[in-house]
């Protein structure tokens, strides 16, 4: 298995390659709008099997539109508790840029398909286990984009990472109680921070009976403080070791650029990054150790 995560600034977008056929799985469809990078060029006439909407947030979804003009979609994975309806309200303050608003419409086309079925997803040997709250007003249920984030788990032969969204504390505290979940967090390898490392997706209950071998931020340059929670992770992470040889705790997408894992049939597991970041004394200074 290799599971890719792009540098698409304050955003997300990862593509899983699944073995031995080789499908795609997406999470998410955000873009990089300082480099130009769209996954709708990068994978330009390719199929994917699956393409999982973890939150219904513009930085989730970009580039979406063009994904589905320039690639073909099997199936989309969501969070069934929001329909078209709810996507409307929970937008109308800020209103929805043009990949929310590709959702709100795809809502849509499902809500006029009474007796459509879930499609076949062919992911090879990979398993994919979704949780989410769910959409409403009662004790335990939420409003608001980030809390209703799908928590995505991706395991092959004993390795698992997690996309949580953007999860934030009460919406962890929640999902945590949903049968399986702490179960499938035990086993989990590689943690993408909530809510790219901002502090409001830092939930210490998480960590109480689990540590990650490593943490991955996909975040920018300074903004929304995401930079600020890097130490509070490395104290979560048990660490690793890149296959430059360089051990590792937390990798962040403004500093490595495109984050690569690459995952032999035995669970073996090695990480490298797109930029080469300094090592010893120096990378401890900068944070980057």
């Amino acid at each position: 298995m290799k599971v890719e995560i792009f540098d698409v600034e304050h955003g997300q977008c990862a593509m899983i390659h699944c073995p031995p056929n080789g499908k795609k799985l997406m999470i998410d469809a955000g873009h990089n709008g300082s480099t130009g990078w769209r996954p709708s060029q990068h994978f330009r006439g390719q199929a994917i099997e699956d393409l999982v909407h973890t939150n219904y947030d513009e930085d989730h979804a970009s580039d979406l539109v063009a994904v589905k003009q320039n690639c073909s979609i099997n199936a989309i994975t969501h969070n069934p508790t929001i329909g078209s309806r709810h996507l409307y309200v929970m937008k109308a303050e800020f209103g929805m840029g043009v990949g929310v608003r590709s959702v709100y419409e795809w809502l849509q086309w499902l809500e006029g398909q009474p007796n459509a079925r879930g499609i076949p997803i062919d992911l090879g040997h990979l398993t994919k286990r979704i949780y989410y709250n769910t959409y409403g007003q009662a004790a335990g249920q939420f409003r608001d984009a980030n809390n209703l984030s799908v928590a995505t788990f991706i395991s092959y032969a004993g390795f698992t990472i997690l996309f949580p969204g953007d999860l934030e504390v009460a919406g962890w505290r929640q999902i945590m109680q949903l049968p399986g979940f702490q179960q499938d967090l035990a086993r989990t390898t590689v943690l993408v921070a909530s809510h790219h490392g901002r502090e409001n997706g830092c939930c210490e209950e998480i960590f109480e009976n689990w540590i990650p071998q490593a943490v991955i931020i996909s975040d920018a340059g300074i903004e929304h403080a995401t930079q600020e929670t890097r130490n509070w992770y490395a104290a979560r992470t048990s660490g690793c070791r890149t296959r430059a040889g360089i051990d590792r705790k937390v990798f962040t997408t403004r500093r490595d650029g495109k984050i690569t894992i690459d995952v032999d049939g035995q669970g073996q597991w090695f990480i490298e990054t797109s930029t080469t970041r300094p090592t010893g004394t120096l990378a401890t200074l900068l944070g980057e150790a």
